[in-house]
């Protein structure tokens, strides 16, 4: 039986990465794994913006170190002995897909199902797909919290 011990989970806020990081904690728990949070900066998104400073990536990490420690809190506090947190600037797929689970040493990455529609995939392409096809080790996408591994 496969057993994980280095986890990584891809957050960002949104409703699917909770899905994500719930479940995340959960098979952590269950394989006493390390849970590594990851959370990337898309720097594509900012980047056309001229009154892009460092004050402004100072302020985006800071948010991010906020929604990282609050969950390390939770996963700590549901029994997760081993959690790790990942800020990174740049391309999220390529990123989430081989540089940070090479850095990190992951064995498993959950996501979350991405939210959008079929016409935005097709303008600017799913994460989670980008990441299933280049990732180099197992990848759940959590789509539903009805359902529990």
């Amino acid at each position: 039986m496969q057993a994980y011990k280095h986890i990584l989970v891809a957050v960002d806020g949104s409703k699917q990465a909770e899905l994500a990081f719930k479940k995340g904690i959960a098979v952590a728990k269950r394989n006493g794994a390390e849970l590594i949070l990851a959370h990337v900066i898309d720097t594509r998104a900012i980047q056309n913006v001229a009154a892009v400073d460092t004050f402004t990536y100072e302020n985006l990490e800071k948010e991010a170190d906020t929604l990282l420690d609050s969950y390390t809190q939770t996963a700590k506090e549901a029994g997760v002995k081993d959690v790790r947190k990942v800020v990174e600037f740049g391309n999220p797929k390529r990123l989430l897909a081989v540089d940070i689970p090479e850095q990190e040493k992951a064995d498993l990455i959950l996501l979350g199902a991405t939210g959008l529609n079929s016409f935005e995939r097709l303008l600017i392409g799913s994460s989670s797909e980008y990441i299933m096809r280049h990732a180099k080790v197992d990848i759940l996408v959590v789509r539903d919290e009805q359902k529990t591994l």
